[in-house]
């Protein structure tokens, strides 16, 4: 039997992280959860999640920006897939989210709610 896939969630909305837990559960991955930045940055260091999703939106607008920078700067989080989620409709200057050469890496951007057939979809696309 292989080991589940880990995944990281990181979202400041505890009913997301819970109902999102309950999907990635049923679709056979391991889920750990962090309900803030900071937090998730240091579950990438102690966990080595295979994927990390998290919030773009927490307590400021671009925290999930900063989040997804500390990762990139971490061993574990250099390579690992990564989807960010916005509870924003993309719309005006957002609408097409394009990271500048600085930025870092996410491999995919989602908006919220996401059905969760789709969002199973996605994850084991990433994973391989």
């Amino acid at each position: 039997m292989t080991a589940k896939k880990k995944i990281l969630l990181i979202d400041d909305d505890r009913d997301f992280l819970m109902a999102t837990k309950i999907i990635l559960e049923s679709g056979g991955y391991e889920v750990f959860l962090a309900e803030d930045g900071k937090s998730g940055v240091e579950m990438v260091k102690s966990v080595s999640p295979d994927l990390t999703i998290t919030d773009m939106m927490m307590e400021t607008w671009g925290e999930g920006f900063t989040v997804v920078s500390k990762i990139r700067s971490i061993e574990a989080g250099k390579d690992m897939p990564l989807i960010m989620l916005s509870g924003v409709d993309l719309q005006g200057p957002y609408q097409s989210f394009e990271p500048s050469e600085e930025s870092p890496r996410v491999d995919l951007v989602l908006n919220k709610p996401v059905k969760a057939d789709d969002f199973l979809k996605h994850v084991k696309r990433l994973l391989g």
